[in-house]
């Protein structure tokens, strides 16, 4: 299948100038991207290093493609991950290999569980700047044979964030950014960073690899045991271990 280019760049444009307020663009944007590549669903990541974590949820298509990603933010592991650090795209045909087993360990049991075959994950760039990664995933095995379509969407979706900013730069009210609203959603996990880097007076990197151990090790939602940590409800020591 071949992505018709402008069709889709005037598509995702109408979508920017269209929406309202923010709250709906980025669901707008991966069912956009969906509809343009055969996969069974899609998330978008913004990607940072002046946070903690360094990554945030956007939006997603699906419970899977939300799952996906939430595994990944929790785990600090995963194609898109990858994708933006090396700032190439990450094609995982099947997710139960040895090798894919080796890569990421964590975040391989946990989405063959969750039902998923193959991932591909494409950075979204600005030249050699890295603004986020666009995730697609597909319930059944094998490769995907449009990595160049996926390569025009993943820039076409790059084009309208970018295009999404320059509309809130020029505006004369103050709204808050795409990536503030992304942050909101973890923002006690990075509160708890903060509250666990002064425990153990640890660098906060330090700190969040220990939130991301706990919570893998009792099988719970990192943003939950944050949430406990934030309420004080959890305290971490060297004593215990965390």
């Amino acid at each position: 299948m071949a992505v018709d280019r402008i069709r889709l760049a005037e598509g995702l444009a109408a979508i920017v100038a269209d929406v309202p307020g923010q709250e709906g663009l980025p669901e707008r944007l991966c069912h956009a991207c969906l509809a343009a590549l055969p996969v069974d669903g899609v998330g978008l990541s913004l990607m940072t290093n002046e946070h903690a974590g360094g990554r945030m949820l956007l939006g997603a298509t699906d419970a899977a493609g939300s799952k996906i990603e939430e595994l990944q933010f929790s785990l600090g592991e995963g194609p898109c991950v990858t994708a933006f650090s090396e700032a190439r795209p990450v094609l995982v045909p099947d997710v139960t290999t040895d090798e894919v087993r080796l890569l990421w360990p964590a975040f391989a049991e946990q989405v063959v569980a969750a039902g998923v075959g193959a991932l591909f994950a494409f950075p979204l760039q600005v030249g050699a700047i890295g603004i986020g990664v666009l995730d697609c995933h597909r319930i059944r095995t094998g490769p995907l044979e449009e990595v160049t379509e996926a390569l025009v969407v993943a820039t076409a979706v790059t084009a309208a964030l970018l295009d999404h900013q320059a509309r809130i730069l020029a505006a004369a009210e103050v709204k808050p950014e795409l990536i503030d609203l992304s942050w909101r959603d973890h923002a006690a996990v990075h509160q708890a960073t903060g509250m666990v880097s002064s425990q153990l007076s640890v660098p906060t990197d330090t700190a969040l690899a220990r939130l991301r151990a706990h919570a893998f090790c009792e099988g719970r939602p990192l943003k939950d045991v944050a949430a406990d940590v934030v309420a004080r409800r959890l305290r971490f020591s060297e004593e215990d271990g965390g």
